[in-house]
């Protein structure tokens, strides 16, 4: 397996296992803050966590979240309800071995 592949499964792993969201998405949807909030956050952690809660559940599609996926350079990993998981698509060392030190 390589090293990006264990890489995203062990960030996936560690943000499904995670209760709460990174990021909530309300009635505002997604706005440019709430991209440059999810493009830090992809920087900083690697991936994010993003929920869509029951008052923009008419304004956000699944469609709107591939769009945002795209524009911060993130993959979709998880999928369930309301809820994504997104990956960077270039997970650095910074983050494997930030992995690392959280899976230990």
């Amino acid at each position: 397996m390589s090293r990006f592949r264990e890489i995203v499964l062990k960030l996936k792993k560690i943000k499904v296992a995670q209760h709460r969201a990174d990021i909530n998405i309300g009635k505002k949807g997604i706005h440019p803050g709430l991209v440059d909030e999810v493009r830090r956050r992809l920087e900083q952690e690697g991936a994010v966590k993003i929920r869509i809660l029951k008052n923009a559940r008419n304004i956000v599609k699944e469609e709107d979240i591939k769009r945002l996926a795209e524009e911060v350079g993130a993959i979709i990993v998880d999928s369930r309800g309301y809820t994504y998981v997104l990956v960077s698509k270039n997970v650095g060392r910074k983050q494997s071995m930030k992995v690392d030190k959280e899976a230990s």
